[in-house]
């Protein structure tokens, strides 16, 4: 028998066709042994961090890229919310979409479209910056800046696809989320329930949000004891889990500079013990750093998700071997997670209330102005609860939903207002400096419906007013109104200030009103009105005693802005038609009164709007009693009879008639921020034979910027007109007085 000869080629060719054999056997049997084995479950676990929580969907992003399943989903805080749209099926796009989407300056704010508002309350609005109930006798601060209605119910409208699941391990993927006992300080793990619920609850923010209750406890953030609960998915049943941490890192040394830095810190330190073990559970940490992200800062929405999905690829190859490593068991693919179904409407067969202990649920109905039963998508609800909040009833009302036979049952739930209430407002302008302004509302005093209503103004330019009204009939009321007010008046000679004056005025008004769809507003009534100024005003010489009057007048208004002090859209209109009757010793003087004011807001662009106005005001009669002279010049609304001229001094022009056409061109250079171009030209006459004269004429401009904050407009402007041609430079700070 022959010798065999190996030779080196042959030798390697051997070797490499041998390995080629046993690597299936070695395949063979390394998935023979994990056929046997259950697939470990994953789980996944986001913390909580305000607006940096949007870096939890970019990351998310990656896990779908890379081909993980994922089992169970734990949140805190914002953590949660995003967490509970996983939980639910909803893919890290569709996350993406929704949170770009929505309008967050108005979900943060409570904010209510202004046509869903109520006429009083829109009058309200453009006076006072909050409300503080009274308890017991006492101002009660609130428990929150932000009541959380419209966030509550954005996530209602979110949660449709599990409104029939109370039992959050049976979403698609089991899910828990943390909020804290605000009594207590335990820890509250919400794994039942409602499911939006338990997610505004988890991020309700102390002092930001107010609490929510859940099952008879308070509840707040839950990020203030755990907030990265990987524990609690790990007794979920979670074998492996990964874990993407958005906490900032806590301050050094030399980064702690401030007392807003010092509060972090120290808000950061609560749980630093538990967030650290909790980091040792995860087998991958993801920890997106996003320095440009607070709390609020929603707006950066696209970068922050942008920075959470790079900080996922960073850590691509061990979430590609996950993958793979879980697909080698037999059932690795087997459990396709399968998302609840997202209805894009419900048919509510039903409806109830809770929480109504002084209001009428057919005036609710009525507010709310949605047929029953009828198919409603979730945003049809969601604007159907705005207008019932515009009422002025509520500091908050939310929805859930109940399955029933053939539908669905909706209950709304209120919070209705303290029955009494105090407004507060700040005003501040260069000509009369400071004002404080308050209102007291008192409800429900003789008989259910009627409403006593206290102003004051505290300021160089003083007043007090009160009105007591009664229900009548739905919208109509008839009741008192009282008000005294001491206006400084100024005296001009040749465009130059040479006296200053008192002016006061006060008045009894019987009166009947009523308003209709948010929009208008009628008002019929009698005046006993005292008035009397010192010494004189203008050209017009008067006795430094007072004017009695009877008068009769009718008021119609309009306002369907849609937002002051900027608006871009809608109209205002005022018109008052009143007969005065001036008692004097000579007898009665009658002079029949009309004044018409018009503003119309039109948007060119995102950008520009337009803004024209007219003012016109005629006093007819022999005898004009001088607080129906129109008085032109300056911005500022002080006195039903001020009329406002961009580019002359306050009160700079007196006559018995005036007709001002002004166009104001606004310019949104950000957020808030407002350049605006004021032009105004005007006729001021005594008699309507003067109206051709040139001296009659007014022409000025102004240039303003302006910008919408939290206690009211801002505003620096410049201006100037042809009869004084000197530069004026008026500053105002917040609402104005009337």
């Amino acid at each position: 028998m022959p010798l065999l000869r190996f030779t080196p080629f042959r030798s390697f060719s051997l070797a490499l066709t041998c390995a080629m054999c046993l690597v299936p056997c070695a395949l063979t049997m390394f998935t023979s042994e994990l056929i046997g084995q259950q697939r470990p479950k994953v789980g996944l676990v986001l913390s909580g961090g305000g607006a940096a929580g949007l870096a939890h969907i970019g990351a998310i992003k990656v896990l779908e890229e890379a081909g993980i399943q994922i089992d169970y989903v734990a949140g805190t805080s914002m953590g949660s919310l995003v967490g509970g749209l996983f939980a639910m099926g909803y893919t890290a796009a569709e996350m993406e979409k929704v949170v770009k989407d929505m309008d967050w300056e108005s979900l943060l704010a409570d904010g209510i479209p202004r046509s869903d508002l109520t006429f009083e309350y829109k009058e309200q609005l453009e006076k006072y910056f909050y409300d503080f109930p009274i308890n017991q006798g006492k101002l009660q601060l609130p428990t929150g800046l932000i009541a959380g209605t419209n966030i509550t119910n954005m996530l209602a409208g979110l949660s449709w696809p599990a409104y029939n699941i109370k039992l959050f391990n049976q979403l698609p993927r089991p899910f828990l989320c943390i909020g804290a006992d605000v009594v207590t300080g335990q820890e509250v793990v919400l794994k039942s329930g409602t499911l939006h619920d338990a997610l505004r609850a988890s991020m309700a923010i102390p002092t930001v949000f107010t609490p929510v209750e859940v099952n008879g406890t308070l509840l707040i953030d839950g990020g203030f004891i755990n907030n990265f609960p990987a524990d609690h998915l790990k007794a979920m049943g979670a074998d492996i889990i990964i874990g993407i941490d958005v906490q900032r890192e806590l301050y050094k040394k030399n980064e702690i500079h401030s007392v807003i830095s010092i509060l972090k810190q120290i808000s950061t330190l609560t749980r630093e013990d538990i967030n650290a073990k909790n980091r040792l559970l995860c087998d991958i940490l993801i920890r997106p750093r996003t320095p440009g992200a607070s709390t609020l800062t929603f707006g950066l929405a696209d970068s922050i998700i942008r920075t959470g999905e790079r900080s996922a690829r960073a850590q691509w190859i061990p979430l590609v071997n996950l993958a793979k490593k879980l697909n080698n068991y037999s059932d690795g693919q087997s459990k396709k997670i399968i998302p609840l179904p997202k209805p894009d409407s419900l048919y509510i067969r039903e409806i109830s209330f809770t929480g109504l202990d002084k209001t009428n649920p057919d005036f609710v109905l009525s507010a709310m102005n949605l047929p029953f039963p009828a198919w409603l998508k979730p945003d049809d609800i969601y604007r159907a609860l705005q207008r019932a909040l515009g009422t002025n009833e509520f500091s908050r009302i939310t929805y859930e939903l109940h399955p029933v036979t053939d539908g669905v049952h909706l209950t709304i739930r209120t919070e209705e207002k303290d029955k009494d209430l105090i407004h507060v407002g700040l005003h501040f302008d260069n000509l009369f400096n400071a004002s404080l302004l308050a209102r007291a509302d008192f409800r429900n005093i003789l008989k259910p419906g009627d409403q006593l209503g206290i102003d004051v103004n505290l300021g160089e330019n003083l007043s007090l007013a009160g009105s007591y009204f009664f229900l009548f009939h739905k919208r109509l009321q008839y009741g008192l109104i009282a008000d005294v007010s001491r206006l400084k008046a100024y005296e001009y000679k040749d465009n130059r200030k040479i006296s200053s004056n008192i002016f006061v005025d006060t008045y009894l008004d019987f009166v009947m009103r009523t308003t209709w769809r948010n929009q208008f507003s009628a008002t019929a009534g009698i005046q006993g009105e005292i008035a009397w100024v010192t010494p004189n005003i203008g050209d017009w010489q008067i006795k430094s005693d007072n004017s009695r009057m009877v008068n009769f007048f009718v008021q119609l208004k309009k306002d369907n802005f849609n937002n002051i002090p900027y608006p871009t859209r809608g109209d205002k209109a005022d018109l008052v038609i009143k007969e005065v009757n001036n008692f004097t010793d000579a007898g009665i003087n009658p002079a029949l009164i009309l004044d018409f004011r018009y503003w119309r807001a039109f948007e060119l662009s995102p950008k520009f709007s337009i803004q024209p106005s007219a003012i016109a005001t005629f006093a007819l009669g022999d005898t004009i009693p001088y607080p129906y002279r129109s008085y032109i010049g300056g911005l500022g609304f002080y006195h039903n009879n001020v009329v406002p001229f961009a580019g002359m001094d306050y009160m700079e022009r007196a006559s018995n008639n005036a007709l001002i056409l002004r166009t104001d061109l606004q310019y949104r250079m950000r957020t808030n921020h407002y350049v605006i171009l004021k032009l105004n030209i005007g006729k001021s006459f005594n008699k309507f034979s003067e109206f051709n004269d040139a001296s009659t004429n007014l022409a000025g401009l102004g240039l303003t910027y302006g910008y919408a904050s939290p206690v009211g407009p801002v505003e620096i402007t410049l201006m100037s007109s042809t009869s004084s041609k000197k530069p004026i430079l008026f500053v105002n700070l917040g609402y104005w007085i009337r």
